[in-house]
């Protein structure tokens, strides 16, 4: 186009002009470009970062899941303790239940009780262990989440043959698993639209 204009301004000015031919840059690109899910470019906001965020976030879920082995044995010990010295009468029940059942279900609810408090107790811990950074990483946990939710794909696309990967990004470690995570998930999208418009035709 540029250089019509330039042939059509040198044929009415009798004179050749001279254009110089750059390319332009595509408004697509420049926006991609500038809306790249890059948790590098919010680095600048955080004392420490994301690659030692993610390796304390790690070190933190790896507590978590090996308090649940001693709070999962305390909750159980003292449900066997409780039910286990309550006196029963074989000639009743309990509930519509035997006694002997529903005392087992009593102490497997104190045990799963105890699991679930596990990571409460960990969490609990580590802020105390970690004051330094419990404020920052609670910042950045909210910001990592909001990037899980603004950037994987869409659940409805979900099937046997093509799972969503990841769904909640706990495998992230790290941050080139967060690109790979970000890939699989523009991945899982193209073929769940790709079999949605088979199955539409």
């Amino acid at each position: 186009m540029q250089r019509s204009c330039a042939a059509r301004a040198s044929s009415l000015l009798g004179r050749p002009v001279r254009v110089a031919w750059q390319p332009a840059r595509l408004a697509s690109t420049a926006t991609k470009t500038a809306s790249t899910p890059d948790l590098v470019a919010e680095r600048r906001h955080h004392p420490i970062t994301w690659n030692e965020y993610f390796a304390l976030r790690r070190k933190r879920i790896l507590h978590e899941r090996i308090t649940t082995v001693p709070t999962t044995l305390l909750g159980l010990a003292s449900g066997i303790a409780y039910f286990g010295t309550r006196s029963v009468d074989v000639t009743t029940t309990v509930l519509g239940m035997d006694p002997f059942m529903m005392y087992g279900l009593g102490a497997a609810a104190c045990g799963f009780t105890g699991f679930l408090m596990g990571p409460v107790v960990a969490s609990s811990v580590w802020r105390l262990t970690h004051k330094k950074v419990a404020k920052t990483m609670d910042e950045m946990d909210r910001e990592f989440y909001h990037h899980i939710v603004k950037y994987r794909s869409d659940i409805s696309l979900n099937s046997i043959r093509n799972p969503v990967p990841d769904y909640y990004g706990e495998k992230i470690g790290s941050l080139h698993d967060y690109r790979r995570w970000l890939r699989r998930q523009r991945e899982h999208l193209r073929k769940g639209t790709f079999q949605l418009g088979e199955g539409d035709a």
